[in-house]
């Protein structure tokens, strides 16, 4: 027997007690026949975005370390200025059992793998056209009249031929949707990993969404459709590739369940699962980085489950609530915002901007990296992973500048992106302030932007990046020459494959 097939959206599922439909990863051997060979390239063109905001700003020390020392492999004029290009491999260090690039860009070698600094660009260099302060969506392009890319890649028929149940996974507020003339912010998709999982898996019939199942309800999702899967597991014309897949993807979702149905760690929490509220709720939490951990690593779960099954392609991020440290989010500020020459409190910043980039970045690489397409490919094969500070990096005074946005870049995006490089786009002769370090301007934050957008298939007839980039629209010259601003609409230089 084979697993039901909507001709519209392209996707298989499975069917099973009380009306449920399991959406499943693509199954090419037990597609319609008429429909297997477009079905197949649809699905091999699929890309997927992921983004982590880091909210404040940082050192430049900090963050890049050696690489701002580095020797180039490479030098050209590009814009009026003249950039750098290194080997990210270069600049990495075994010590002990970690991978040291920077105080920051540090992990496990377990988890920063050669392959994985060999699929990773550093790039520094890129700057908000004006002014950034405190915002929430500038590292995803968005401004008071511009949404975020998010919402973009969301809405753009190029990146969705086909409807989806949740376009964009938002969480916490980093996402702008445009509403008239002007932008705003986008509700978040879901509280905690439980609910999101309800809302993308629970009740999902034909790929679209339906009512929370009661709380009585206990039966998990997998067992619902367990008939229907043991029948398409027997077909005969199911490929043993197909029955891995199928497989790995149940047992993930029974994994995912699991998680969802342990006991809380605080006994003082009523509620009967261990999703990410009961974790945010319990005692001492916002003093306990690892458990801050386990929440990114809680959602990280269900986005590659909904990723897994076609049901999103996005997901963007930034913890507001906790800081990956044991202050609070307003202290923090006035820590490592503004008091930043005090070696502690910089030690303490580096710690947490550190256990971000490996609980959340990298631990979501290596999850997606775990689960193959039809094609061959893993997730994060067609993905890209990328973060973005708030604000700039640089000395004195305070960080609210927009110059120098420190960003990490995980996976080549099915290809697009050339990986495993350090990229400094500074101008080293430009604009600086009288502190130690200096800090720089650069190329823009736009042209980064529009390059992403491209990666993920968006095409011009769904948006225009090819003169400013994103927001395509030129800004005042400002830190920012005519030159500069000439080039906006091209692919950073040496990230293009």
């Amino acid at each position: 027997m084979k697993p039901a097939f909507n001709p519209l959206s392209r996707r298989q599922f499975l069917l099973g007690a009380g009306g449920t439909a399991l959406a499943l990863p693509l199954l090419p051997s037990l597609l319609p026949r008429e429909a297997r060979a477009a079905t197949e390239a649809a699905a091999s063109a699929e890309r997927f975005f992921v983004h982590t905001t880091t909210w404040h700003g940082v050192f430049q020390s900090q963050f890049f370390g050696p690489l701002l020392d580095q020797a180039p492999a490479a030098t050209q004029s590009y814009g009026g200025i003249t950039i750098r290009q290194a080997q990210l491999a270069a600049a990495a260090k075994a010590s002990g059992d970690l991978t040291v690039i920077s105080d920051i860009l540090r992990a496990k070698s377990s988890k920063l793998t050669a392959r994985m600094v060999s699929r990773m660009n550093v790039i520094n260099g890129l700057d908000f056209a004006v002014s950034g302060g405190h915002n929430r969506g500038g590292t995803l392009g968005g401004d008071a009249t511009s949404p975020t890319i998010d919402q973009v890649l969301a809405g753009a028929s190029s990146f969705y031929p086909t409807a989806v149940l949740q376009p964009a996974i938002v969480r916490n507020l980093v996402s702008l949707s445009k509403s008239g003339t002007a932008t705003v912010q986008t509700t978040p998709t879901a509280e905690s990993n439980v609910k999101l999982f309800d809302r993308l898996f629970k009740n999902a019939a034909g790929g679209g969404g339906g009512s929370t199942p009661a709380p009585a309800d206990k039966t998990v999702l997998v067992d619902r459709v367990k008939e229907h899967a043991d029948l398409v597991m027997a077909d005969a014309s199911c490929s043993a590739d197909c029955k891995a897949r199928l497989g790995n993807y149940l047992d993930l979702l029974n994994e995912v369940e699991g998680k969802l149905a342990q006991t809380p760690v605080s006994s003082t929490f009523q509620r009967p699962t261990s999703d990410t509220s009961s974790l945010e709720s319990a005692a001492g939490f916002y003093g306990q980085p690892a458990s801050q951990a386990q929440v990114e690593s809680l959602w990280n779960d269900i986005v590659v489950a909904a990723f897994s099954a076609g049901i999103s392609r996005v997901y963007v991020n930034g913890a507001t609530s906790y800081t990956f440290g044991p202050e609070p989010e307003h202290a923090w500020h006035n820590d490592y915002a503004h008091a930043l020459d005090d070696p502690a409190k910089r030690a303490g910043f580096n710690a947490a901007v550190q256990l971000q980039f490996e609980t959340c970045m990298l631990d979501m690489a290596a999850k997606m990296d775990q689960v193959k397409t039809a094609d061959g490919k893993t997730l994060f094969d067609k993905a890209l992973i990328a973060s973005g500070f708030e604000l700039g990096s640089g000395g004195n005074p305070g960080h609210h500048h927009n110059r120098c946005i420190p960003i990490i870049a995980l996976g080549d995006a099915g290809g697009y992106f050339k990986t495993g490089q350090s990229l400094d786009y500074r101008d080293l002769n430009s604009f600086n302030w009288s502190s130690d370090p200096h800090w720089y301007s650069g190329l823009l934050y736009t042209q980064w932007m529009g390059m992403v957008l491209r990666a993920m298939g968006v095409s011009t007839s769904d948006v225009n990046t090819t003169a400013w980039g994103y927001p395509n629209v030129r800004g005042a010259n400002g830190d920012h020459t005519d030159a500069i601003w000439s080039v906006a609409g091209q692919d950073l230089p040496w990230m293009k494959a």
